[in-house]
């Protein structure tokens, strides 16, 4: 029977066998260059910052998951063990030990995760008997190779939806500049609030909040590396309001992703962020880019519509969970 150990106790030459084995997952399965992350977790690890616990048998590791803080809020940041026959069931006996270790915490408020190498149905009962409510998430992608080819004219065009109230004309896109980024936190924090994705990430239900994710996303690379000009906003020519934000990044030489596509929503229905998207993609295609992915709350039923008249198809379902203390 493997011990849980807490991690804490190796170092990142002892765990990299799990990270190169995790790397190797992210790129085969999710489309995602997962050597940064490894560096990083391996910095942590040697200098003793990261909280968690190992899953070993007979001295070898076979699956990690570790945690950290925010305030009062604590956040599981992975759970992933080596694929074998008991997985699932291993991964469970990990996940308990983490459960039970972050929400006894003093002072810790709220937990939140998003684990995508595990079904939302795997991990759903183990989280629900420790009082969290889970989220289903589509991963998604699109290959732009093949829509829009190397010069970036679309192989066959997008249909954009009509619209009376805002014609297409009334809107510029333009690449997203540090001097939107305080009109685009109180955009997310505005087109937000009451919605599905703020009870999974409470970033989204202040506007501080909302400019830590952006700093996150375009400043810190913690959701792949910058790609130059690439993110990109609408600004509604009459009113010169902010209308629409769309991040861009790299997560591997091939693979673009939208960490964040947000329109505000008095100018929803009317085309632009389809419209974003659509000049974002024949970009990225010149660009040597073949494909495009992102992550959407299954309940969001309308941008998945969205998404999927845009050519995106899924390929993974995976669970975010969330806890609060009552």
């Amino acid at each position: 029977m493997p011990e849980i150990i807490d991690i804490r106790q190796f170092d990142a030459g002892q765990l990299m066998p799990m990270l190169q084995a995790e790397s190797s997952v992210w790129g085969a399965q999710l489309h995602w260059d997962y050597s940064a992350s490894v560096r990083l977790i391996s910095s942590c690890l040697d200098e003793k910052r990261l909280s968690g616990y190992a899953l070993v048998r007979d001295r070898q590791i076979e699956g990690y998951s570790f945690f950290f803080y925010e305030g009062e809020k604590g956040l599981i940041g992975n759970l992933f063990v080596e694929p074998a026959e008991s997985r699932v069931d291993q991964a469970l006996r990990l996940l308990e030990h983490v459960i039970e270790t972050v929400t006894e915490i003093p002072g810790i408020s709220r937990v939140e995760t998003q684990l995508p190498h595990f079904d939302f149905e795997d991990l759903a009962p183990c989280f629900a008997a420790h009082g969290f409510h889970g989220y289903k998430r589509n991963f998604m992608v699109v290959q732009i190779a093949e829509r829009y080819g190397r010069d970036g004219d679309p192989g066959r065009p997008t249909a954009l939806p009509s619209a009376d109230f805002f014609p297409l004309s009334e809107f510029v896109i333009e690449p997203w500049d540090p001097r939107h980024d305080r009109a685009a936190a109180q955009l997310l924090h505005h087109v937000y609030r009451d919605h599905v994705d703020a009870v999974i990430n409470d970033q989204y239900s202040s506007e501080s909040g909302a400019t830590r994710l952006i700093d996150n996303i375009l400043h810190q690379r913690g959701c792949g590396e910058q790609i130059p000009r690439g993110p990109r906003v609408a600004i509604h020519r009459p009113t010169g309001k902010l209308a629409a934000v769309l991040a861009l990044t790299s997560v591997r030489p091939v693979t673009a992703h939208i960490p964040q596509i947000a329109v505000e929503r008095e100018f929803q229905a009317c085309g632009v962020g389809t419209a974003m998207m659509d000049a974002a993609f024949r970009d990225l295609a010149r660009r040597g880019f073949q494909e495009v992915s992102l992550t959407v709350t299954e309940s969001n039923s309308g941008a998945v519509r969205l998404y999927q008249r845009m050519g995106f198809v899924t390929f993974r379902t995976f669970g975010a969970f969330v806890w609060n203390r009552q």
